[in-house]
């Protein structure tokens, strides 16, 4: 499959070269900075030819005639470009076209430019968020990326203390979330409270929430590819953050130019640094001593730090090389010791250690070759790799007098000691290659092909190490090491048929070397515009998962994810979408969509609850069922509502879902999982009061999130038979049915204030900003606690005490962002 897939390139290619073709081309880029454009809106005057550019910045008109040309480049937020060409017969002219960053005067071409790019789309469910709209949306501590997409429609989370994405019944492991086109498999830090990704490196989010085109695989529920800035081509500069979580940095710069070949630069770090206010504070502790200082002060057990790299390097005119780097960690490390002595010369020694990292690693190299005009290749290698080191250990010593005595009087000790330890760990290497041909017919055709080889290699293992008196065991119940591999291919053709008619299909099949079959996934969208600002979208797809996470699926708060590839008894994951939208672009740049969507998958995994027993030497050892599944079924059905204003002093939108999710075990039934909100509804606002001071809104109320509830306690009692005067009783909570209710309607108001444009002395220009979150302080419960209830006077069990876990407080941050 590989060899024709290249051998048909290589002639798709040869033929194309060959033809000689009147074009004008070109990359659309900011003045300032030289950063490409995306979706600017290109066009000729006085005919219907109008595209958009890519998310390179590159446009291209094919077919022209001998003649002059005015080609206009408008952009919400830009000043109006227009340059006139004259075109000679087989001439290809390539532009480098620089925006300078204004308010638009003339009304009429903005909507003019706007609307090519709404008639030319044709993929349901899409949203592209730039870093106006991921800084301008009330953040906890700092902007981020995923929880400025929680407050989109369709997109829902368990509480607060996550970032991750649940998408129309999707669980997180479920969406495909890239870095510059790399995979990046546990996107968070501190267990998910903040995003992997470094808001002040982005440039873009590129959301699909489902429907999404065949060049995309290997995942069932939403698409996420974060598009890095490419660094300042015009001079050195930099910017940074202080928040009261973390500092960050970002420094980017141009590569002197030598010869032909020129470039860019982006490098960005960032670390919390509440572990070094600890430290420096020198606060001494109670009933014990951390192992990490023998004075025993204080320790702050955890920080993360991560950097970015980015470079781009341009050989002439029709190649670029584009290298991205990411490294993140999250370091968890806490020891502490305690000893008691009784008054009867006993003494006990403890110790508990817990020492863990885990983090991303990703690496990618692509080429883009602008082959002509018309047909761009991309080549694109990537490795990244995830991984955690879990370990505790820990043990306790008795020491206590003997009954004899030693010959010199002293008392004899008898000493007896358990020390144990425990072990897990997971890491995935993702080594992708991939590469993309896409050939623009005219600016209505597009077709795109690829071919997409990725190996894996999953490491997933746990380890129980016991030494107490006669017994010394190391006991491994679960050393995962099954490798991999998918090899893809697909193909897609885009098409608008008349000026009311678009089509999208495509297809897409993998080859999983543990199953050794062929999975075929076709796609299809249409789109049908009923006037220039009314329109009518159909999208329905199938899609295949062949890697899946060991996680309890109740979980509330997850610090890592235990990958693993789809069992060679276990079928894949699969998924079909069908979506059916209707959007209306206003005069006014106010875009109103609704959209309906059901998604049914087959041959989900998850993971049995309950423990399993192994005996080893005569003891028995509990550990959790970490890779024993049920086979799962589900459905999804919903209905989001979308208002977006993009230009103005006031912009923003309002999201509304109605979403129903179901999931199916041989063990539970039917029942509704605890990330399912039936109504959420989302507003976020933002107003710039002057030119000093922005202003920034968002609220959100949606349904509880269900859970299962604690009906009471039971009493069992059962005979010993070996005694038939003795009886053994047990009691245990009475459980109700699964998810069966939901808690109290979970509702919030965050806040920001940001003052801009201040100066310091003339030495760089900064900002500050207040952040409020839950400003009402309404209390939304996370999760229930429960704990046998006992009567004061008499002691007697009298029932069951239920107790509250809430999300957030309401929290009050700020910090400084500058400019240099």
């Amino acid at each position: 499959m590989i060899k024709h897939f290249i051998y048909s390139s290589i002639v798709v290619l040869s033929i194309l070269s060959a033809q000689d073709k009147s074009s004008i081309s070109g990359f659309v880029r900011e003045v300032e900075t030289g950063e490409p454009i995306s979706y600017a809106n290109v066009f000729i005057s006085g005919t219907s030819m109008g595209t958009a550019t890519n998310s390179d910045g590159y446009f291209v008109f094919i077919n022209l005639s001998q003649g002059e040309y005015e080609v206009n480049v408008s952009m919400i937020g830009f000043g109006l470009y227009k340059e006139t060409i004259n075109l000679g017969i087989d001439e290809s002219v390539r532009l480098d076209i620089r925006m300078k960053e204004e308010a638009l005067q003339t009304s009429e071409i903005i909507v003019s430019g706007t609307r090519q790019k709404f008639k030319k789309s044709v993929e349901s469910s899409t949203i592209i968020l730039d870093i106006r709209d991921i800084r301008n949306a009330p953040a906890f501590v700092e902007p981020d990326v995923f929880r400025t997409l929680q407050m989109l429609p369709g997109v829902q989370t368990t509480s607060d203390w996550s970032s991750a994405l649940y998408v129309r019944g999707s669980t997180p492991d479920q969406n495909l979330l890239m870095l510059d086109g790399i995979t990046v498999y546990n996107p968070y830090h501190l267990g998910g409270i903040f995003s992997t990704f470094n808001a002040d490196a982005i440039k873009e989010a590129d959301f699909r929430a489902g429907g999404f085109p065949a060049r995309y695989g290997g995942r069932m529920g939403a698409i996420l590819n974060i598009i890095n800035r490419e660094g300042n081509t015009e001079k050195v500069s930099g910017s940074g953050n202080i928040s009261l979580i973390s500092s960050k940095v970002l420094l980017e710069g141009p590569i002197p130019k030598w010869r032909n070949i020129k470039g860019s630069w982006m490098v960005s770090g960032r670390r919390t640094y509440f572990d070094k206010i600890i430290d420096m504070m020198n606060i001494p502790t109670e009933g014990g001593k951390s192992n990490n200082d023998d004075e025993g002060t204080l320790q702050f057990p955890y920080y993360f730090y991560d950097y970015q790299v980015k470079i781009n390097t341009d050989i002439g005119d029709n190649n670029r090389l584009t290298y991205s780097r990411f490294y993140g960690r999250d370091i968890l490390k806490f020891g502490f010791s305690d000893s008691e002595s009784g008054d009867d010369g006993n003494r006990r020694q403890s110790d508990f250690n817990i020492n863990w990292p885990w983090g991303n690693k990703t690496n990618g190299l692509t080429w883009r070759w602008i082959a002509t005009p018309n047909v761009i290749v991309k080549t694109f290698l990537a490795r990244s790799e995830y991984s955690f080191n879990m370990n505790f250990n820990g043990g306790d010593e008795f020491i206590s007098p003997s009954d004899s005595t030693a010959l010199d009087g002293t008392f004899i000790m008898d000493t007896s000691s358990i020390a144990w330890g425990l072990r897990f760990s997971d890491t995935i290497e993702d080594n992708s290659l991939e590469t993309e041909v896409t050939w623009l017919l005219s600016e209505d055709h597009k077709v795109t092909t690829g071919f997409h080889l990725k190996d894996i290699d999953f490491i997933l293992a746990q380890h129980f190490d016991i030494t107490m008196e006669a017994l010394d065991t190391t006991f491994t119940p679960l050393d995962m090491k099954d490798p991999t591999r998918e090899i893809s291919a697909y193909i897609e053709d885009k098409w608008n048929l008349t000026p009311s008619i678009l089509y999208q299909i495509g297809v897409r099949a993998t080859h999983y070397s543990l199953h050794d079959s062929i999975y075929v996934e076709p796609r299809i969208g249409l789109k049908y515009n009923l006037s220039d600002d009314f329109s009518m979208k159909l999208n329905w797809g199938r899609y295949h998962q062949f890697l899946t996470i060991a996680n309890p699926q109740d979980e509330n708060f997850r610090i890592v994810d235990f990958w693993m590839g789809i069992p060679q008894d276990k079928k894949a994951s699969k998924s079909e979408h069908a979506i059916l939208g209707l959007e209306y672009l206003s005069y006014n740049n106010i875009l109103y969509r609704i959209e309906g969507y059901y998604k049914d998958f087959d041959n989900l995994l998850t993971q049995k609850e309950g423990d399993f027993e192994t005996e080893e030497s005569d003891t028995t050892i509990t550990t959790n069922a970490i890779n024993e599944f049920w086979d799962t079924d589900a459905y999804v059905y919903g209905l989001e509502l979308l208002v977006k204003k993009s230009s103005g002093r006031f912009t923003g939108w309002v999201g509304y879902t109605y979403a129903k999710t179901f999931y199916h075990t041989d063990q539970f039934g039917w029942f509704q999982p605890v990330f399912d909100r039936t109504h959420t509804l989302n507003m976020v606002s933002n107003f710039k009061v002057n030119e000093r001071l922005k202003m920034s809104v968002s609220v959100t109320t949606s349904s509880g999130n269900p859970y299962t509830p604690i009906m009471g306690r039971i009493y069992t009692f059962q005979q010993n038979l070996r005694d038939s005067l003795n009886w053994i009783t047990s009691d245990n909570y009475l459980v109700g049915d699964k998810n069966s209710e939901r808690h109290g309607k979970y509702f919030r108001i965050d806040t920001g204030l940001d003052f801009t444009n201040r100066s310091f002395f003339g030495l760089f220009e900064y900002d500050w900003y207040l952040q409020v979150i839950n400003v009402s302080n309404h209390i939304n419960v996370m999760q229930y606690f429960y704990r046998t209830k006992t009567d004061p006077n008499t002691g007697n069990q009298v029932g069951v005490e239920r107790r509250a876990f809430p999300m957030f407080p309401l929290i009050i941050t700020a910090g400084v962002k500058f400019e240099f």
